[in-house]
């Protein structure tokens, strides 16, 4: 068993280590970065990088504090060991495809005696994150196919009750988890779908207060790399409006949230996604995916190479032996 331990950890590390190695040696990222540096790096504006650069840890205390939350119901856990278990979550879910490792990493790091818990909580913390991304791309879908598609809605009034129709729906779903489980448990005949479904049952603890908290975290993490995004395009020069750069930042962030690729993988899906959409405003091909990589690189590869220090130096084994 510690040879099993010992070998995840180093596979880990070392997929983690070659995949880095060739985006910051031969990604198109690191390519534009250069380009973008040596055309105008007397232009850059500093200020905005330093203030994306500060939002990151604050990005993360948020999520840390949403695990918090969402462990309340089952243990009390400290910001420290919250922290330590999200950025595991985070190294893990880089290599798997959509960010299956997350679950892996979170669990690794927690109780082995709450594995459906943490499963659950991590499950509702996504869906809660994916929901204020797929709810901010719909607010601000009206500019964001304007710019990309051309379209326009001559009836807003329209426009705004679709919109308004889907977010509720949306919403009403999050705050219904439980009974939809319990409903899928009723009706579904496969074994598949009861393994899963009855993995839910603990969301039966989770009160309306509770889920609002955690809604709120996630719409303050939405609002913090939304405007990391407006700060790194600013930082490149660009001085389009804020309804124009905010349309297409919603926009691609909520096609992203559709991608089932290992975070390490989508980074070129995340690339060809933001030179499409950016392209709308007829912005350089180089700016964007500067701007994607250089998110990609302070939002996530930061964190993970911390995170795959505490992965390597926690105790796999008591998960392993667990049952």
């Amino acid at each position: 068993m510690l040879k099993t331990s010992r070998f995840i950890k180093i596979l880990i590390i070392l997929i983690f280590g070659g995949l880095l190695y060739y985006q910051l040696t031969k990604g198109e990222g690191i390519e534009a970065v250069s380009t973008i540096w040596n055309k105008q790096k007397y232009n850059l504006q500093l200020t905005y990088i330093l203030l994306v650069i500060i939002l990151t840890p604050f990005n993360w205390w948020l999520e840390a504090l949403k695990w918090q939350k969402l462990m309340s119901p089952h243990q009390h856990i400290n910001i420290k060991n919250s922290v330590h278990t999200i950025l595991a979550g985070v190294a893990a879910g880089l290599v798997t495809p959509a960010r299956i490792g997350e679950y892996a990493g979170r669990l690794i790091t927690s109780d082995p005696s709450r594995k459906t818990q943490v499963i659950s909580a991590t499950l509702l913390g996504s869906i809660s994150q994916n929901l204020c991304n797929i709810v901010g791309g719909l607010i601000f879908s009206y500019y964001f196919l304007k710019s990309v598609f051309l379209v326009t809605y001559h009836d807003h009034l329209t426009f705004i009750t679709i919109v308004t129709l889907q977010v509720g729906c949306l919403v009403g779903l999050y705050y219904n988890l439980p009974k939809v489980a319990h409903f899928i448990e009723r009706r579904a005949g496969n074994r598949f779908i009861l393994k899963y479904s009855s993995k839910l049952k603990s969301l039966d603890l989770y009160n309306t207060s509770l889920l609002n908290s955690v809604l709120a975290i996630s719409a303050s993490r939405y609002i913090v790399y939304f405007l990391q995004y407006i700060f790194i395009m600013k930082f490149l020069g660009l001085d389009h409006s804020f309804s124009e750069l905010g349309g297409n930042i919603a926009g691609i962030y909520l096609i992203q949230t559709g991608i089932p690729l290992p975070a390490f993988l989508s980074i070129f899906a995340r690339g060809e996604i933001a030179v499409i959409v950016w392209s709308g405003l007829g912005i350089d091909k180089f700016i964007a995916l500067a701007a994607t990589f250089g998110l990609w690189l302070i939002n996530l590869i930061l964190p993970a190479l911390i995170g795959t220090v505490i992965l390597y130096k926690t105790d796999i084994n008591k998960y392993l032996n667990s049952k």
